[in-house]
């Protein structure tokens, strides 16, 4: 099995610290990931509704100290419950923003994880990526080349319920026209790349753009973008269909793209198994080999790549993006540890036990 460095992991599942990090470690080794990235997600948003989990971006950077040398770790904004309207208060928050990242930077975390651009985000929030708020975060990182992932957009066919899967109907993403469009939010991450064209930008899931490789091309024209492969809408599956089109594209920029599964430390249950292997073993049937498997009940042929793009992809491309992991500063995690406990109403029922874990394995 070939080594694979791992650029987008999250831990969102409730279980305890110290079993998720034994998960972890099984699951990384029976899958060959060598390196890895931990991603958080501070905020995410249901049926209108946005939580925050005070833990995310803590643990996060505890997940790279556990895993280090082999460990990076992106830290994710922490956004107010309600977001300014007048001009100064957007000023401050734009002020906000930029000091969170400096402090991220000090504290040891490789870059930023954006989920900002989920549509349910945006319409709850009413902030679109492109708002000014982020302009001085944007800048920052563009003039120190701090990497940032993003998640945009989600699959075309969710804003239509005649073409959205059962299963993104049930979990509420299908979006009827109380949700910015598609194609606005794209249009949103170009507007973003006008004003900040050296942005050091990765979008996920291929950013949702395997229905128009001309839109592709377009995010690949600015000097320091990057898409990864994460499964999402079954993207490479869509690129599959139209191979011919898509193989020129991907020998192209066979050096800007980055793998990466949406790997998770999936609870131990019956289902375990599958449920880690899934994504990772979708990505090597499809890059590895040209013979036919099934996906999420729809059947595929590999596409085998030559070994030397796989390196490419599954290796060189997460060095040249991260390379060294930045220092980790223990003490500011002890800091943040001690002022959580002290702190109620935490979200997970774990919170209390991990932070404890935390301050007695630093």
């Amino acid at each position: 099995m070939q080594p694979v460095f791992e650029s987008h992991i999250h831990y969102t599942f409730d279980i305890p610290l110290a079993e998720m990090i034994d998960i972890f470690r099984q699951e990384f080794a029976n899958t060959g990931t060598e390196k890895y990235c931990f991603t958080s997600l501070p905020h995410q948003a249901e049926n209108g509704v946005v939580t925050y989990d005070e833990m995310q971006n803590l643990k996060g950077l505890y997940l790279k100290h556990v895993f280090s040398p082999n460990a990076h770790a992106f830290a994710g904004l922490v956004h107010p419950q309600q977001h300014p309207t007048s001009p100064a208060e957007q000023e401050a928050l734009a002020d906000n923003f930029l000091a969170q990242v400096k402090e991220y930077v000090k504290a040891g975390f490789d870059g930023i994880k954006m989920l900002e651009g989920y549509p349910s985000l945006v319409k709850a929030w009413n902030l679109p990526i492109d708002s000014p708020v982020y302009d001085k975060f944007y800048a920052f990182m563009a003039d120190n080349g701090y990497p940032l992932l993003m998640h945009i957009a989600n699959p075309q066919e969710n804003w239509d319920i005649r073409t959205a899967s059962a299963d993104a109907i049930q979990a509420g993403r299908c979006y009827d026209s109380t949700y910015p469009t598609k194609s606005e939010l794209t249009e949103q991450v170009f507007r973003v790349l006008d004003k900040h064209p050296r942005l050091t930008l990765t979008l996920a899931h291929f950013g949702f753009m395997s229905y128009d490789i001309r839109e592709a091309e377009r995010f690949m024209s600015y000097p320091n973008t990057r898409f990864d492969i994460t499964p999402g809408g079954e993207q490479l599956l869509r690129m599959r269909k139209s191979w011919a089109e898509w193989l020129p594209f991907w020998e192209k920029h066979q050096t800007r793209i980055v793998y990466g599964s949406d790997f998770y430390a999936f609870p131990k249950d019956e289902n375990w198994e599958t449920s880690y292997q899934r994504r990772p073993k979708f990505l090597r049937q499809f890059l590895e080999t040209n013979e036919e498997h099934n996906y999420l009940g729809e059947p595929f042929v590999g596409v085998k790549l030559p070994q030397s793009m796989l390196e490419w992809i599954y290796r060189k491309n997460f060095l040249r993006l991260m390379d060294i992991a930045a220092p980790i500063d223990l003490d500011y995690i002890a800091r943040n540890v001690k002022a959580l406990l002290a702190a109620e109403n935490k979200r997970s029922p774990y919170a209390q036990a991990d932070l404890q874990y935390i301050l007695s394995h630093l």
